[in-house]
């Protein structure tokens, strides 16, 4: 385990990105006159963390005269309790803006709501709002790790104990209590004021000869650790089955296979005895409803292991009645292997599952709505029962909206894949998607299970714009590695009317949030060069790091000349990788007992590695207790993804629905902003349209948007 540098004045920690913003954008008019209007769009998370660093992004276009800006954060009453976060002139027309401060800490507890206070000041300009943010402490978490799972009498408990921030920074802070209880409960040692030794602390206590046997608990920082007690002779070699994954309805035969092998990896030489047996679900009933018992359905296996270790058989799935419903839908497999000249056994068991479903098809990169004029792109993949993919099988892709129905063939790939684009022109309402691979039999027989080929289905809701603009951000499928920068492919559609004259570019501007704060600002200038409208698409490369793993989300938006917003978002799924690289190798794979190896150990400068060494097989007692990279990513906090924090709400917005409210009748429906009561949204689509999505309603997981002259 090494950490990194625990001292904020050597090291900057990550920064993260969060889900619940609040977002100001306000479009001013200053003159009848003017084409491009100016605006401005400021960003910051409603939720701050301390002692964290959070971002704030001031975006302003179109000015047309010299104007001061001014971020405040107001907090109670006092000059003192104003933080101003940006104050600054700006004479020229376009400014991108990102401002990093140190989060405060709340007053009087772990929550306080504060005020931001944008305030733009001009010639012709003055403009001034205020929004409810949440000031939040974020305490650190903590994992223990023992040297060990299970000790016996007399030996020694070594622990480690962690506490780390968001961004995986140690914390040197001073552990107030560290206690050890029996399997009672009682208190049977603690530890008072702990100082970390650059992020780490590590304690240990001596067991008695005679300890009352069970589980031990560990409890620091509000994290409780458990390891056990036990009268135990360490397993000289461990007993392993293999058996399929799965086993369909369909299968004849199955491989199965027991397997035996030192701690030291060399195989073991003995006897097997297998059982594979098929459960009874207890009783069936006759058609005259008198309850009969059922027997297990069983086969026995017995042989030696061969000089790999491993006993293997084939064996037919006959005697199982895998389409009998009488039975539990798995497979129980119990081993014992007998050493060879000790006579020393163990034994082993496995289970895997019987299914139905031979084939399935589902989507990936397939978005819940679709925007006319962009290609709607996704793709099929079609996996075998097992959980492999399956190559060279050809699927097919229904569209159906109103009356027309259309299909298409698809071919998958080696990766089981096949990627459709099909052109929107056209589409109206919803759009269902369904892919299929076979069909099934529709007969039903009692008391038997049929196989099954299950489609992909996905319902498109069309996405709202007034002037029919829109931007799309293709997905980026899979896991994403770590230090490797990802290329994001944006395609755009900017109807004529809604670029206005007079203006010669337009900036989109791309917010990566993970971890409950902005991560990453990217932006890309576009030059208006089309009188027609644009329709194209470009690239924005992004770095990928550790500060975003395991999951980011890219959310990209320009704001037309029109006052109209264009806006998309992404989800990216990130390996989980840490800051800190750490390699650990011994100098040969094997060696004689008593020989002399160099471990090698490699990790960035400044590191702080601790180091556990101990016999295999205490690891095969307890194997899911060891501490893994996913032990230190489930130590993250949950970070909001709802609506915006209700302590946080202004008064006038708590009521709102999330949504437009439809109106009976040729009249324009009407949309309920947080600020402004009832207004018609020009460009409406029918009032019976069954659409929700829109700029705002991307948002609305992420942003508040105010709008005060067009709402979105």
């Amino acid at each position: 385990m090494c950490v990194p540098c625990a001292f904020p004045s050597a090291c900057t920690p990550g920064m993260g990105a969060p889900v619940i913003w609040v977002c100001l954008l306000l479009l001013l008019r200053l003159t009848a006159g003017t084409s491009a209007k100016p605006h401005y769009v400021v960003v910051i998370p409603t939720e701050l963390y301390h002692p964290h660093t959070g971002m704030l992004s001031v975006h302003l276009s179109d000015l047309n005269e010299t104007v001061r800006v001014t971020v405040q954060l107001e907090r109670g009453d006092g000059p003192s309790s104003v933080i101003t976060l940006l104050e600054r002139e700006v004479q020229e027309p376009h400014l991108l803006e990102n401002v990093h401060f140190q989060v405060p800490a709340p007053s009087g507890g772990k929550v306080e709501v504060a005020d931001l206070h944008v305030l733009i000041q001009g010639d012709s300009l003055q403009f001034s709002e205020r929004k409810k943010i949440q000031l939040q402490v974020l305490e650190p978490r903590t994992f223990v790790q023992t040297d060990k799972a299970v000790y016996k009498p007399g030996q020694t408990v070594k622990f480690r104990i962690v506490s780390l921030d968001k961004d995986f920074v140690p914390s040197t802070r001073t552990l107030l209590l560290v206690t050890l209880q029996d399997p009672s409960g009682n208190r049977i040692a603690q530890w008072r004021d702990v100082t970390p030794q650059q992020g780490i602390v590590d304690l240990s206590l001596p067991l008695s000869a005679e300890p009352a046997l069970g589980t031990y608990a560990i409890e620091a920082q509000g994290t409780r650790h458990s390891f056990s007690v036990e009268e135990y002779v360490l397993p000289k070699f461990e007993v392993t089955i293999e058996l399929p994954p799965v086993v369909t309805v369909l299968d004849e035969r199955l491989l199965l296979r027991v397997c035996g092998r030192y701690t030291y990896g060399k195989p073991v030489l003995g006897k097997v005895q297998v059982s594979l047996c098929r459960q009874t679900k207890l009783r069936r009933y006759s058609i005259r409803h008198v309850a009969h018992e059922t027997k297990n359905l069983c086969i026995n296996l017995m042989g030696q292991t061969e000089r790999n270790g491993c006993f293997s058989r084939e064996v037919g799935t006959a005697p199982f009645h895998l389409t009998h419903s009488g039975y539990m839908m798995s497979l129980q497999a119990t081993a014992s292997l007998v050493e060879e000249g000790t006579g020393v056994e163990l034994n082993g068991t496995k289970s895997c599952n019987i299914v139905s479903e031979i084939a399935t098809v589902t989507f990936e990169e397939a978005d819940s709505t679709y925007k006319t004029g962009i290609p709607y792109t996704g793709k099929m993949l079609l996996k075998a029962a097992d959980g492999s993919v399956l190559k060279n099988e050809t699927l097919q892709l229904f569209v159906s909206y109103g009356d027309v129905r259309k299909n298409q063939a698809f071919l998958t790939d080696e990766s089981g894949r096949a990627s459709f684009e099909l052109d929107t022109f056209g589409w109206t309402g919803t759009v269902t998607l369904k892919g299929h691979f076979k069909e099934e039999n529709p007969s039903y027989v009692h008391g038997k299970v049929s196989p099954r080929y299950p489609d992909a289905t996905r319902e498109l809701r069309p996405f709202y714009s007034e002037s029919q603009s829109f931007l799309k951000i293709r997905s980026l499928g899979g896991e994403l590695p770590c230090d490797r920068a990802q290329q994001l492919q944006v395609d755009y559609v900017i109807a004529r009317e809604a670029l206005g004259s007079g203006s010669k570019n337009l900036d989109f501007i791309f917010l990566v949030v993970a971890k409950g704060d902005i991560a990453r600002i990217l932006q890309k200038r576009l030059d208006l060069s089309a009188e027609d409208g644009l329709m194209g698409s470009f690239t924005v490369e992004l770095p990928i790091g550790a500060d975003l793993a395991p999951f980011a989300k890219v959310l990209g938006y320009t704001v037309l000349p029109s006052g109209e917003m264009a806006a998309d978002s992404a989800l990216l799924s990130i390996d989980k990788c840490l800051l800190n690289k750490v390699k650990l190798a011994f100098s040969q794979d094997r060696a004689l007992p008593g020989s002399k190896l160099q471990l090698q150990v490699q990790a960035a400068p400044g590191s702080l590695c601790a180091i556990r060494a101990v016999d295999q097989s205490v690891l095969l007692m307890k194997p899911e207790a060891e501490l893994s990279i996913n032990t230190v990513y489930n130590l993250l906090p949950h970070f909001p993804q709802g609506d915006y924090p209700m302590a946080a709400q202004d008064p006038d917005s708590r009521d709102c629905p999330d949504w437009p409210l439809y109106m009976e009748g040729p009249e324009a429906p009407f949309f309920v902003s947080p600020r402004r009561s009832l207004q018609r949204l020009p460009g409406w689509p029918s009032s019976r349209t069954p659409w929700l999505s829109n700029p705002h309603s991307l948002f609305k997981v992420g942003f508040l948007l105010v709008t005060p002259l067009t709402p979105l």
